[in-house]
């Protein structure tokens, strides 16, 4: 495995840190294989307690996926499949099955991928300098079901809609607010807060926390998707197919306001 990710294992938590620093810790390809490496890897050590998950740095946890390696299409041929969103849905899916807690420790940019990333875990904790969004309504594309279903059950219809119809950032007590992250923080205590949670669920009995969490995973297996899957896909593709999916996506690259023509 790379540098990508960074891994630390003391005393019964873990720590992989997300190490692109120069990109704000944009999701590439070869980031997301190597964090489900080690989520592989780490799931089946019984020592581990408690994982937690962070950017490097203090300027982004994670701005998103990396825009960069979205395919462009060429004329007016289809698009041609991406691994990366195949990729991404299993390291989220690793997270979410992870046998212990999952904190996210987010500091500055956590945008996109990267904020469904933080939602996937058990608990998020925000420095007060976090800045959030959900962009996929300015690049011309289509959120997953079960990615929007994420942010409904942790903040509610009214508040996934704004957040994904408007596409507008917001802060950290605005985050919180919404109950989308559980604590904001000051900056500089970051670290040692998220620690002392870290502490504090170790202390715990073992096997409770961890039944605790598979008895949780239960309760929302009550909504499922399957039925829905072929017209969620078809809906995806048409936006992930359309003129307006590459212009977003040019817009965001060349730094400027995308200029949409609904189609």
């Amino acid at each position: 495995m790379s540098d990508l990710i960074l891994c630390d294992e003391r005393e019964h938590i873990a720590t992989l840190t997300l190490n692109r620093p120069a990109k704000r810790n944009a999701m590439s390809p070869d980031l997301l294989t190597d964090l489900s490496a080690h989520l592989g890897r780490l799931v089946e050590n019984p020592d581990i307690r408690v994982l937690i998950l962070r950017g490097q740095g203090t300027e982004a946890f994670s701005a998103g996926y990396d825009i960069g390696h979205l395919p462009a299409r060429e004329g007016n041929e289809p698009l041609p499949d991406s691994n990366g969103v195949g990729l991404f849905q299993r390291m989220l899916e690793q997270v979410r099955a992870f046998h212990v807690p999952v904190i996210a420790a987010i500091h500055g940019f956590c945008m996109g991928g990267g904020l469904e990333l933080a939602a996937t875990c058990d608990i998020r904790l925000a420095a007060d300098t976090g800045i959030f969004c959900m962009p996929p309504a300015r690049l011309g594309t289509l959120y997953s079901g079960e990615g929007l279903l994420r942010f409904v059950n942790l903040i509610g219809i009214a508040n996934t809609c704004e957040i994904f119809y408007t596409a507008c950032r917001f802060n950290a007590q605005r985050a919180h607010h919404m109950g989308l992250v559980n604590h904001v923080i000051p900056a500089a205590e970051l670290e040692l807060r998220t620690d002392d949670m870290a502490q504090q669920i170790v202390r715990n009995a073992p096997l409770a926390v961890k039944n605790t969490k598979t008895s949780l995973a239960h309760v929302l297996q009550f909504q499922d998707f399957s039925q829905h899957a072929e017209t969620l896909k078809r809906l995806r593709d048409a936006c992930m197919q359309s003129d307006d999916f590459q212009e977003g996506r040019r817009a965001f690259l060349e730094k400027r306001p995308p200029m949409f023509r609904g189609g």
